[in-house]
């Protein structure tokens, strides 16, 4: 009689960024990756996942160094987009100058919480995100709504 032997992976192990315990499943990080909008919609008003879950995944990105520097650098990005004008050629959106302008102040705050070694929470990371993926809110150009006061908000819930 043959003996046989079934190979069982490891558990999958992340770093800190992708999820605070360690362990999770693959499944819950491709639903993390692929379904990012949503769950900063989930997250921007306080929902909080169990450990191991893709929100739980997605919040413990949103608070990683990595997240925390790129939307500081798109942030300072519009600053000067806001005034120096877009580039030529660029295919992004442009920026609405005046209300980016009138933001500076709340923008420079943002960015230094950013980079500051204090803990950010995952709802005003959320926050930032979704106000710098709408192509039609406030901080692009066309778009509507209070600039500075969202910004403020989502300062507040950092």
């Amino acid at each position: 009689m043959t003996e046989h032997h079934s190979f069982v992976a490891p558990p999958v192990r992340v770093d800190a960024a992708d999820n605070a315990s360690g362990h999770t499943s693959v499944r819950a990080l491709v639903t993390a990756r692929i379904f990012a909008r949503r769950l900063d919609r989930q997250l921007a008003v306080g929902v909080v996942g169990p450990a191991g879950s893709a929100l739980a995944i997605h919040a413990a990105r949103l608070e990683s160094d990595n997240e925390r520097h790129s939307i500081a650098h798109v942030l300072r990005r519009a600053v000067v987009e806001a005034r120096q004008g877009q580039p030529l050629g660029s295919p992004s959106i442009p920026v609405h100058r005046r209300n980016v302008a009138a933001a500076e102040d709340v923008i420079e705050m943002i960015t230094l919480r950013l980079h500051s070694p204090r803990h950010v929470s995952a709802r005003g990371m959320a926050r930032l995100r979704r106000l710098i993926a709408d192509g039609c809110g406030p901080m692009y150009e066309d778009g509507g709504g209070d600039l500075a006061g969202r910004l403020r908000a989502a300062l507040a819930a950092l």
